[in-house]
């Protein structure tokens, strides 16, 4: 049967663009009709769901549409007084549950790192918290769980699904506005309580029942912004679970914390059951969805919802999770703080299975093992950090003192690729480490929190970071500065003619994704170390090819060689963001804050330093969400034609 294709565009649309396909028989002729269309220019909701029809596969858009004429359901139903997934237990349904009844810990004891109390418990005694350099303060009225820390504005109090989150809204980033309703704070004041003095105790239960009746009374179900992310109503169970199994001795049974616990957990885990048995997330998030419904079946064994969240929670946790942890334990998504977040996810889920002697899955167990192994190639010799790479560096599992990982140990110089992930490790022998990126943008198909960083490079000098991933700063906050922080500019590599390694489609989506292969590494019994990788992320759009080559020295010699291969004239931009302060001398930079001294050469074009620019933007780093210092960027210009080539120097005089 004769074919063609028929593209349906509107002319003056431009970038950013999306489009989808679908095929026609018309008079015997078989068409592929394609759509394009500029999402900027639809309604957000609208937008959302053609992008969703436009996404690889109409599975995506199906599911969408099925959540859809959920929330259509759920808000019809509450319009009318009949609420579904919900039930709103009393002083009276108490005693019918272990959980609530029980002398001791129900739960099994996780790794803490508690911090020294500098103050701390005071400040959470009083409900003052700092979120993300915010801060923020419980409030009786409860009027807290719904003020935007960022800006002081107050979130809608109506059907969730109805509230305008996405960037641009009038009200703040979202992200941080869900920080404090997390409940993890109140994780960490329990655990800081049981090791102060008895009256302390008596008022940290004060405190954490005070809190917890105010949030499920300030957060009428499915009403505000607290029940959008299934992911967010997962976190803020297992907070809750934590939190008063540590305070269980001194909670009596006729407190009121415990049928506010008990209408939190069966209303937030029927909500994940139904949102994730009609679409399913990221794993990351369908992760800490299992983990949550697991939690809740386990420890509400009287309800007889309880079978069917354990069920489907181990369904979601064997079936779905694992497929997003590469073999050599890195995660598609291409952020070490997001890998942690699931490490430490499944760490919590196969403690509390082992201690309640229940079956656990071979392979969940060997995730976790590569998963940990993995993250202790990356962590800091001295205080056993993660590199900021990538995005998720400031998301906990439970709270920023509980993480799982390996003891550490020294590791010897030398090379250490990961193929799959797409990293290699290059350890020198005066405490020197690299790290160098050469993998995939992120998860298909959406790649929502991938950077376009192929080929950057990360270096570390002893504790100091010399070169350095500026961060993620937002997701969901400024637009310009989302752009700017997860592009190609922000990262140290090359950028072409000012365009991105791929096409950024909004903030939480990427097209023409690049392709990134390892071409050559070498390892010499002198200890002299090469990697050579590149990216085809201009090859389409500009003809140009990046290839980039890491080579290191002993003691203490490196070289970045970047040779860019294709025709024509382009602009090229060599960006080094730096870690410590550099200083002009005859041929280069000497970088401070070293014993002896370091420095930096740069051939190929003309060098500029950049700090806390706007107008271009550029020398900015975040060291947590929602905060942007100025840092120094070290930036070589070449206009010209291609090839043409860089070769940098780091060595110490």
């Amino acid at each position: 049967m004769p074919s063609s294709t028929v593209h349906l565009t509107k002319a003056e649309w431009t970038e950013p663009c999306s489009q989808f396909s679908f095929p026609l028989i018309l008079y015997g002729v078989s068409l592929r009709v394609t759509l394009s269309f500029n999402p900027d220019a639809l309604p957000q909701r609208l937008a959302s769901s053609v992008k969703a029809l436009a996404a690889p596969g109409r599975l995506e858009w199906w599911s969408h549409a099925r959540e859809r004429a959920l929330f259509s359901l759920l808000h019809l139903r509450q319009g009318l007084g009949r609420q579904s997934l919900h039930r709103q237990f009393s002083a009276q349904d108490v005693p019918r549950y272990s959980f609530c009844t029980s002398p001791s810990p129900l739960l099994p004891s996780l790794p803490w790192h508690l911090p020294a109390d500098d103050g701390q418990l005071d400040a959470l005694l009083k409900g003052v918290v700092t979120i993300f350099g915010y801060s923020w303060a419980w409030a009786p009225d409860g009027s807290c769980w719904h003020r935007a820390p960022d800006t002081g504005a107050l979130w809608p109090r109506r059907f969730f699904a109805d509230i305008p989150v996405h960037a641009g809204n009038p009200c703040g980033d979202i992200r941080i506005a869900w920080e404090p309703s997390r409940l993890q704070h109140l994780v960490l004041l329990a655990l800081l309580a049981q090791q102060a003095d008895p009256a302390v105790r008596t008022s940290a239960v004060a405190a954490v029942e005070a809190q917890l009746v105010s949030w499920v009374e300030a957060n009428l179900f499915l009403t505000g912004i607290h029940y959008i992310s299934p992911t967010e109503c997962a976190l803020r169970l297992l907070a809750v679970c934590h939190t008063v199994d540590a305070l269980r001795p001194l909670v009596p049974d006729s407190a009121p914390l415990w049928p506010a616990l008990l209408t939190l957990m069966f209303g937030h885990a029927e909500l994940i059951r139904k949102r994730l048995s009609l679409r399913l997330t990221t794993p990351r998030d369908t992760l800490a969805a299992a983990v949550a419904l697991i939690y809740a079946g386990s420890l509400l064994p009287e309800l007889d919802m309880a079978e069917r969240w354990l069920a489907f929670g181990h369904y979601l946790l064997e079936e779905e999770t694992p497929r997003h942890i590469s073999h050599d334990g890195g995660s598609q998504e291409q952020g070490m703080g997001y890998l942690q977040f699931c490490t430490d996810l499944y760490g919590m889920v196969l403690s509390l299975l082992d201690h309640r002697q229940a079956p656990v899955p071979e392979k969940i167990r060997q995730v976790f093992a590569r998963s940990c192994d993995f993250l202790s190639e990356f962590r800091n010799s001295t205080d056993g950090s993660l590199p900021r790479i990538g995005e998720g560096e400031d998301e906990h599992a439970l709270s920023p003192y509980m993480h799982f990982a390996h003891p550490h140990k020294p590791h010897s110089p030398g090379l250490t690729t990961f193929h799959l992930s797409g990293y290699s490790i290059i350890r020198g022998r005066m405490q020197d480490k690299a790290i160098f990126d050469h993998g995939a943008l992120g998860m298909a198909p959406r790649f929502a929190h991938g950077h376009a960083d192929a080929l950057s490079l990360f270096l570390q000098v002893g504790a100091r970071d010399v070169l350095i991933d500026p961060g993620t700063y937002t997701c969901a906050g400024n637009e310009e500065w989302r752009m700017y922080f997860r592009s190609t500019r922000a990262h140290n590599t090359v950028t072409i003619d000012g365009l991105d390694q791929a096409v950024q489609d909004g903030p939480l989506a990427w097209s023409l994704p690049f392709e990134t292969r390892l071409v050559y590494k070498d390892e010499t019994p002198e200890g002299k170390i090469t990697v050579i990788a590149r990216h085809y992320g201009y090859k389409d759009r500009l003809g140009v090819t990046h290839l980039r080559g890491v080579s290191y020295e002993p003691p203490g010699s490196w070289m970045i060689w970047d040779w860019l291969t294709g025709t024509g004239t382009h602009h090229v931009e060599l960006n080094w963001h730096l870690g410590c302060r550099p200083i002009p001398v005859d041929g280069g930079y000497r970088l401070e804050g070293f014993d002896h001294p370091l420095l930096l050469t740069i051939e190929g074009g003309a060098s500029t330093l950049c700090e806390g620019s706007v107008q271009p933007v550029g020398g900015w780093a975040s060291k947590r969400y929602g905060s942007k210092d100025p840092i120094t960027t070290l930036r070589v210009d070449y206009t010209g034609s291609i090839p043409h080539e860089f070769m940098t120097r780091l060595r110490f005089v």
